[in-house]
């Protein structure tokens, strides 16, 4: 069975940026699961908007295991925009997706390309 982690993502972020007045409507579309199928733990996770320069807090605070998955919901105060987001492996590597429209997808898997020698990750609604 899947051992599922629910984590309030842009916390600190969206609250830091000073956002206000966003509709509970406008939040929920920006929840989405992350899914983990690269094969391996990721370590952690961070989503920042596409405009900062930080990282800041990760947003998972346990590791997310090969086959399981992240709830990612957000604050009141987080804002429709383009995000970024990174994940962290144990060994190091540390891909990264820039401009991520949460909006758009309510599933995002990430998956290792054997081929492509790279993870990748794949939006679906």
């Amino acid at each position: 069975m899947l051992n599922v982690k629910t984590l309030s993502a842009g916390l600190a972020l969206a609250a830091g940026l000073g956002f206000a007045g966003s509709t509970f409507a406008e939040n929920a579309a920006l929840d989405f699961k992350l899914v983990n199928k690269t094969g391996y733990t990721i370590e952690k996770v961070y989503i920042s908007p596409s405009k900062k320069d930080s990282w800041g807090k990760p947003i998972n605070a346990k590791p997310i295991k090969n086959g399981d998955h992240l709830n990612v919901k957000w604050k009141d105060a987080a804002k429709a925009q383009d995000y970024d987001l990174r994940a962290v492996y144990k060994d190091g590597g540390a891909p990264v997706w820039k401009s991520l429209d949460p909006t758009t997808f309510s599933t995002l898997t990430l998956k290792w390309d054997k081929k492509a020698d790279k993870t990748v990750a794949v939006k679906e609604r």
